[in-house]
């Protein structure tokens, strides 16, 4: 399946984790903070995947590409069958949004950026219209929460439209709920492909005219072509018999470990990617949570937040040391080698001091740190660089070295507070 590259420049580091983990002892990796897979993905079938994330779209994207139960080979029977579903969704918004829509196609065909941006006011009163399309069972979540703003208002029209042609299908046992969900996670793509804005869902682009070309050529992209083509892509990672080897969770990282511990089955190596600045990343997955559950919340703010956004208290400046401390407590309960990667950079003081302080802590081995040079997205941020050069510290702790090494010699490769040679520098499992 084609991959979300828009979120986590960690996807850079993926290969260098995979490289590392490889030489560590047989059996389940768990990713705590698994994003858009892009570690699992590049460890791949060398070894059983366990993903584990807040988010429902992560949830989402790595059950179908970690779990699924069998290969996807009917894009085609299902894009047919769902041609007449998305039509009849769609005639429904076009009656409601027709003037709307005029002045979209208006605003888009002149460049004309103030037009743009009264769409936004116009589709900002339309409450009263949502409810009333609701009662008649016509999909309209995306048009009603974000056209004319991350959507384009035919775009939106166009994805509530390809939701209910799946919600349909579905509910009328046309297709199953795996294919339900790859016709969900294709429009979640396409979403994301089609998104005006600076490369997550923090914030959408208001239209000015420094920006309107950027603006209009992302309205013009068609939905349903696009998601089409998501669709045909639509593939699970490695064969049947691997997959059914992974776990997905949907978990907060530390209460799954403490979970972990008291169970039979535990993972060989657990990977920490935690959230390294003060922006709650759960402000760039909102969008397609909303996607993805179609529960339409009540959102607020410029950046049409929901009310159910997860935070993270390693994203808080008082709560990010005692998040730090709970997680590397929990991991050293279980036998697993933990390897944790974060930059010297992060929210976290002193951070390549402080946690290695706090592995040694509770661990009887710690390596010296691999510290590998990075570029970190600075979140499409309009101002200033879009990347910044830091270091990525990659910490790897374990109790037994047998397990960091693989029965290997490890030689003088080994840092242990026990010896002084330290360097200074069953749980609840989502269905798929």
């Amino acid at each position: 399946m084609a991959d979300f590259t828009y979120m986590g420049s960690k996807k850079l580091l993926a290969s260098q984790i995979a490289e590392l983990v490889a030489d560590m002892a047989d059996g389940p990796f768990l990713d705590l903070f698994s994003g858009i897979a892009a570690v699992g993905s590049q460890i791949g079938t060398q070894r059983s995947i366990w993903s584990n994330d807040v988010q429902s779209f992560s949830t989402l994207l790595t059950g179908q590409k970690f779990r699924a139960a069998r290969p996807f080979r009917t894009a085609h029977r299902i894009i047919e069958r769902a041609e007449i579903p998305f039509a009849v969704n769609r005639t429904g918004l076009e009656g409601t949004f027709g003037e709307a829509l005029a002045k979209e196609e208006r605003a888009l065909s002149t460049n004309d950026a103030e037009g743009a941006r009264e769409l936004i006011a116009t589709m900002s009163q339309i409450d009263e219209k949502i409810s009333t399309l609701r009662r008649q069972n016509v999909h309209c979540l995306l048009t009603g929460l974000h056209g004319a703003t991350y959507l384009g208002i035919r775009q939106a029209i166009d994805l509530d439209s390809i939701r209910y042609a799946a919600d349909h299908l579905r509910d009328a046992g046309e297709v199953t709920t795996e294919q339900h969900r790859w016709m969900v996670l294709a429009l979640c793509q396409t979403l994301s492909t089609v998104s005006n804005s600076t490369g997550h869902f923090a914030q959408y682009l208001f239209p000015s005219e420094a920006n309107i070309r950027r603006v209009v050529r992302k309205r013009r992209l068609n939905c349903w072509s696009i998601w089409s083509t998501a669709l045909r892509e639509s593939r699970p990672l490695g064969h049947v018999a691997w997959r059914r080897g992974n776990r997905v969770f949907k978990s907060d990282a530390t209460t799954l470990l403490k979970k972990l511990s008291r169970n039979v089955r535990q993972p060989a190596v657990i990977y920490a990617d935690p959230p390294y600045t003060s922006d709650q990343y759960s402000r760039y997955y909102h969008v397609l949570e909303n996607a993805v559950l179609y529960d339409y919340p009540k959102v607020s703010s410029k950046g049409q937040y929901r009310p159910d956004r997860f935070t993270s208290g390693f994203s808080l400046k008082a709560g990010v040391d005692a998040s730090f401390k709970e997680l590397i407590s929990a991991a050293a309960k279980l036998p697993s080698v933990f390897v944790l990667s974060y930059p010297t950079n992060g929210l976290l003081k002193d951070s390549t001091e402080r946690v290695l302080e706090l592995l040694m802590e509770e661990f009887a081995h710690v390596d010296q740190p691999l510290v590998i040079p990075h570029l970190h997205s600075t979140m499409g941020g309009s101002k200033g660089a879009q990347k910044q050069a830091v270091d990525e510290n990659i910490f790897v702790a374990y109790q037994d070295p047998l397990a960091r090494w693989h029965g290997k010699d490890a030689g003088g490769a080994l840092a242990s507070r026990r010896t002084g040679l330290a360097p200074i520098a069953e749980a609840e499992e989502i269905a798929t």
